[in-house]
């Protein structure tokens, strides 16, 4: 939790509401992601993003129209258990992690979150300006 609570620039032991999220493409999961933000900048978010599925749309319903993506760091590790159940894959399945952390125009960090994507599903192209 620290890291997460440093991510967000809050200090350790700040209330953090925690969303959970499955991403389909022709109905086969292809991301499970584990989002965390401020529970005092954002009450209710769980409640907004169930009725929105959208963070675009959850964001915009506190005021933030505008954010950017300041960090993100792809990494690889082997699916868990409960990661293998929700994207349909057998134990042992490699997945690719998106450690992200988006922020408003002032650069204060809104959301961080922890995506795991089948690596056998996807393809990244990561470009420069």
């Amino acid at each position: 939790m620290r890291t997460v609570s440093r991510e967000l620039g809050l200090k350790t032991g700040a209330p953090l509401i925690r969303i959970e999220s499955v991403r389909l493409a022709d109905r086969t999961p292809i991301c499970v992601s584990t989002t965390w933000l401020s529970a005092e900048r954002f009450p209710d978010a769980g409640r907004v993003f169930a009725a929105t599925r959208s963070m675009t749309k959850l964001l915009a319903h506190y005021g933030i129209r505008d954010y950017r993506r300041a960090t993100t760091k792809i990494t690889a590790a082997i699916a868990d258990a409960t990661d293998a159940t929700h994207l349909d894959l057998p134990l042992g399945r490699p997945v690719l992690v998106v450690d992200a952390t988006d922020v408003d125009t002032s650069d204060a960090p809104l959301v961080t979150k922890r995506s795991r994507f089948a690596a056998e599903r996807v393809q990244f192209l990561v470009e420069n300006g």
